[in-house]
This record gives structure tokens, C-alpha cells and sequence, in this order.
């Protein structure tokens, strides 16, 4: 019995051990997976004027983090277009890095058809929210945002990351 009881203890530490990192969820939905590096390219793919500001505000604030970001590469590619579907942005990794298993290439969207009327502050804060998601971020909630201060919610629109934000991306790349 006692053996078996080590041979498991010692199992489990070793698993535990070898796993990955959390990434930050922050207790709500999935994110879109680690980054592959700090360096992160965005390529902006003809957009409004609002999608650019949308860029701009999440740059900016992935560049509060250990991410650094530039223009003209291949790490994030933007879009914005009218889509058929009732979100106002998305982000997906399209393509993993084979030698560490994380996110090479993101698709960030924003969906100027469910963002129309909406002020240029709200279109900063969908920004923020889907770099954050590149930078291994999930959505929050009240319970884990309880001063209501990080674009990661989904349900009010603040414009930055908060020190929550920034700390858990630079504890996953």
C-alpha cells in the first residue's frame, strides 16, 4: 500500500512537473493560445477608420506587456468586413508554431455590421479585447474584474488592460 501510494505521489509531481503553464483565462471563455514569441507583426488588411483605431488601442496595450508589436508582418493579420454573425469581433489562431505548440499566425476580425453606431471609444475597447487575446488572454467577468477596468470583459467596454491583464500575459509568453 505504501508504495503504491509513492509510486502515484511521485507520478503525479512528475506530471505536474512536465504540464504547461495556465494559460490566462481569467476564468471565462478559452483564448486563442499562447503567442510563439514577443515579437508580434500586425498586418492591417485594408480597413475603416475605426478598424485602424481598433489596431491602434490594441497595440498599444500589448505593447504595456513583455509583447512588442510592429507593423507590416505576419503574426497578426486584421480584417474588418460586414459578417453574418452576431459577434462584434473575433480572434483564432490559424497556425501553430510545430516547434513549441504555440500560436504563429492569429486572425483577428472585427464585424463593422454589429459595430455600426457604435463611438470610436467602443471600437478602442473591442481593440484591447482581441489583442489581448492574441497575447494569451481570456475573457473576464465581475468575479474576476471586480472594478469593472479591463477590456477583457465582455459585457462593458473599458478601453485598457488593467495590471491583472498585463501581468498574466507576461506570465504566458
Amino acid at each position: 500500500m505504501k508504495r503504491t501510494a509513492m509510486v502515484l505521489g511521485t507520478t503525479l509531481t512528475a506530471v505536474l512537473a512536465f504540464a504547461p503553464p495556465a494559460l490566462a483565462s481569467h476564468g471565462g471563455k478559452a483564448n486563442s493560445g499562447k503567442p510563439d514569441n514577443t515579437s508580434q507583426d500586425v498586418e492591417s488588411n485594408s480597413l475603416t477608420t475605426n478598424g485602424k483605431a481598433a489596431v491602434s488601442q490594441g497595440r498599444a496595450q500589448l505593447d504595456r506587456s513583455d509583447i512588442t508589436t510592429s507593423v507590416g508582418g505576419s503574426d497578426i493579420h486584421v480584417y474588418d468586413k460586414s459578417y453574418a454573425a452576431s459577434w462584434y469581433g473575433s480572434t483564432h489562431c490559424t497556425d501553430t508554431n510545430w516547434w513549441n505548440g504555440r500560436c504563429d499566425h492569429y486572425s483577428v476580425r472585427f464585424n463593422t455590421r454589429t459595430m455600426s453606431g457604435h463611438s470610436l471609444s467602443h471600437w478602442q475597447s473591442l481593440g484591447c479585447h482581441e489583442f489581448g487575446h492574441t497575447g494569451s488572454l481570456g475573457h473576464r467577468y465581475h468575479s474576476t474584474d471586480s472594478n469593472d477596468n479591463s477590456c477583457m470583459r465582455e459585457e462593458i467596454w473599458p478601453k485598457y488592460f488593467d495590471t491583472h491583464d498585463v501581468a498574466a500575459i507576461n506570465d504566458n509568453v
